[in-house]
């Protein structure tokens, strides 16, 4: 399902999904794409050139094939289908790095029963996986760069931004946002914020930006008094959180704002039902899997943040996809 998809209701559709997960998820982390995207191989030729089964490999060539994502080439070889070439890293709209994010998150899914049992997620929070595994967390960040670049394109209207100035891009990790504004608004001033590790990506992704090395568990997220910024964006950051801490979180950004200047909440904003829209009804679950702590918040929550925390012109503004904005802004 795409982030703007609607879900299948067939109950074998949906339990037997895993197998088509398993086959993509597989052919990138073992390089089959990578080789195939090279030239067409046997069964023989790619399984020497991954260190693998010929057996097995020659079955999992077959199951792309069967799926669209592979053909046969002649003489017993296979070459990766037109639906199957963004596989490879070297695509130049390859989604490698999100299906290394989503098979990554595809066992930890495997223990959704014990998180509904316990409310607890199934991982600890991104931060720690940084220090203990920071190639994968590296590779979550990259992910979402291109999950925004592919889906991220209603965040310029939703904002509304009328005219530059400094912005502030708390928690934007490899910049996405914040450079999908900068290349609408004119005059636009970006920062991206976020621990020192997300630089790293920030420059392979977009070098244009300006960074920040701070921590949104410090108080003004490691900036010091007195400075204040024109725009504050909080972008996919609350759904992370229980409410006491996006309160927080809220309260710190709208903190850094000049007199006159916009907070934007840019979130998964789930209905008060908690059913829909369909894709946030389904975010809400990968929130407790992968958050301790983590869920959607509905409309009344967030808005109630921000003018808790001082903002006045609240609203909320929602476009067709599942991703909306909440903007308020710090008396003049």
């Amino acid at each position: 399902m795409s982030p703007r998809g609607e879900p299948s209701s067939d109950p074998l559709d949906l339990v037997t999904g895993y197998q088509g997960a398993a086959i993509v998820g597989t052919a990138v982390e073992l390089g089959v794409a990578d080789e195939l995207a090279d030239g067409a191989r046997t069964p023989e030729q790619l399984a020497a050139a991954i260190g693998a089964d010929p057996r097995a490999t020659l079955y999992l060539l077959g199951a792309m094939a069967a799926a669209g994502l592979a053909s046969e080439a002649g003489g017993g070889a296979f070459e990766l289908s037109e639906a199957g070439s963004p596989l490879a890293r070297s695509h130049p709209d390859s989604v490698a790095q999100i299906v290394l994010k989503e098979w990554f998150f595809y066992g930890v899914w495997a223990g959704l029963p014990q998180a509904i049992r316990d409310g607890h997620a199934g991982i600890p929070p991104w931060r720690e996986r940084l220090g203990s595994d920071q190639a994968q967390s590296l590779t979550f960040l990259r992910a979402l760069d291109d999950l925004a670049a592919r889906f991220g394109d209603e965040l310029p209207d939703l904002a509304g931004l009328e005219s530059g100035g400094t912005l502030l891009d708390a928690g934007g990790g490899a910049g996405s946002h914040a450079a999908c504004l900068a290349e609408a608004v004119r005059g636009l001033e970006p920062t991206v914020l976020d621990l020192p590790e997300a630089e790293q990506v920030l420059r392979e992704r977009h070098p244009e930006l300006g960074f920040l090395a701070g921590d949104l568990d410090e108080p003004r997220f490691g900036r010091p008094e007195g400075e204040r910024w024109d725009h504050v964006l909080l972008a996919n950051i609350l759904h992370d959180h229980p409410p006491e801490a996006c309160e927080r979180l809220v309260r710190e950004a709208a903190a850094l704002l000049a007199p006159g200047g916009t907070l934007l909440v840019y979130e998964w904003v789930i209905d008060e039902s908690h059913t829909g829209p369909p894709p946030v009804a389904t975010f809400a679950l990968m929130m407790l899997l992968e958050n301790e702590g983590g869920r959607t918040h509905d409309e009344q929550a967030i808005a109630g943040w921000m003018r808790d925390a001082g903002l006045e012109s609240v609203e909320h503004r929602r476009g067709g996809g599942p991703i909306s904005v909440l903007r308020g802004t710090r008396p003049a």
